[in-house]
């Protein structure tokens, strides 16, 4: 059967609140009272890579979450705080420090470094930080998640430009017994990917309320910003990676209230939202997640 994208909701989520850059700034808008607040961003997948935990102070100020370089603000790193990942099972890993992590931009510090965990489905990860005189603690279960069978690309008409354009599909069986959310996003291997408006994100989160149990080409290109979004779109010739990630229902709500804080304007019909809800423990900010991973290449011939 075919899936419908339009029969549920999806969501895009910025870069800087899922690959451990800074999410404070957006966040810092609730911190009326001008105390520092520890951010905690992190997650550990089932997939062997590197894996982090950011920690962050509150900067007690907005700033648009773009990191172009514009505002010129990053949040202050947290780098002598105790750190502890442990499970279920009893394992436990004290967290390395390493000064930055340069792979994100801009640079910044405040990363502690998972260096033995590897991340199980079913296991559930208790992270643990003893920062200024206080204990704080984050738990996530790593959730199940399908394997993405195929990926195809639909040429779609883009009215801006005129032309026809490519967009990536997927494809995968949702398991019905129980009940799902997920992150979506991808990276290119080779060649290049372009948004159709600016400020677009690659990363996506759902829920299966509408699906059906044979997704037969989900469009991932759907989403939301700040100023807009549309969709994005494949060059000829370039090969793209999609990771289809677990969520808890916890991770889920907290990218949900984040995209809802993006969209509010504090108006009658929009108000500001109350803070993300949070699974770090006290008065934090932040989220640390477990999410299993699925992952394709396909080059768009």
């Amino acid at each position: 059967m075919k899936f419908n994208i339009n029969k549920y909701p999806i969501f895009s989520i910025s870069l800087f609140l899922i690959l451990l850059s800074s999410c404070s700034e957006k966040l810092d808008s609730f911190n009326e009272n001008k105390e520092v607040i520890l951010v905690v961003e992190g997650k550990i997948t089932n997939i062997d890579e590197l894996h982090y935990v950011r920690l962050s102070e509150s900067l007690n100020k907005t700033v648009t979450p773009d990191h172009s370089g514009n505002s010129g603000k990053v949040s202050t790193p947290i780098k002598d705080a105790i750190v502890t990942l442990s499970d279920d099972l009893g394992n436990s890993e004290p967290l390395t420090y390493i000064e930055e992590d340069k792979n994100t931009y801009p640079p910044k510090g405040g990363y502690y470094l998972i260096e033995k965990t590897q991340g199980e489905v079913g296991r559930t990860y208790t992270l643990t930080i003893e920062w200024n005189n206080n204990i704080y603690v984050a738990v996530d279960k790593m959730e199940a998640v399908p394997t993405i069978n195929d990926i195809k690309f639909k040429t779609k008409y883009l009215e801006s430009k005129n032309e026809d354009i490519n967009i990536p599909l997927i494809f995968f069986e949702e398991p019905k017994d129980i009940k799902n959310y997920y992150l979506i996003h991808f990276k290119t291997k080779t060649g290049n990917y372009y948004y159709s408006s600016g400020r677009a994100w690659p990363y996506s989160i759902i829920d299966d309320k509408y699906m059906e149990s044979k997704i037969d080409g989900l469009e991932i290109d759907d989403g939301q910003s700040p100023d807009g979004s549309d969709y994005y779109y494949i060059d000829k010739d370039t090969t793209i990676k999609v990771y289809l990630e677990s969520l808890s229902e916890e991770a889920y709500n907290f990218y949900n209230d984040v995209i809802k804080l993006f969209n509010s304007d504090g108006g009658a019909f929009n108000p500001i939202p109350s803070s993300p809800r949070s699974n770090v423990s006290g008065k934090a900010q932040g989220f640390f997640r477990a999410s299993a991973v699925s992952t394709l290449e396909k080059t768009n011939n």
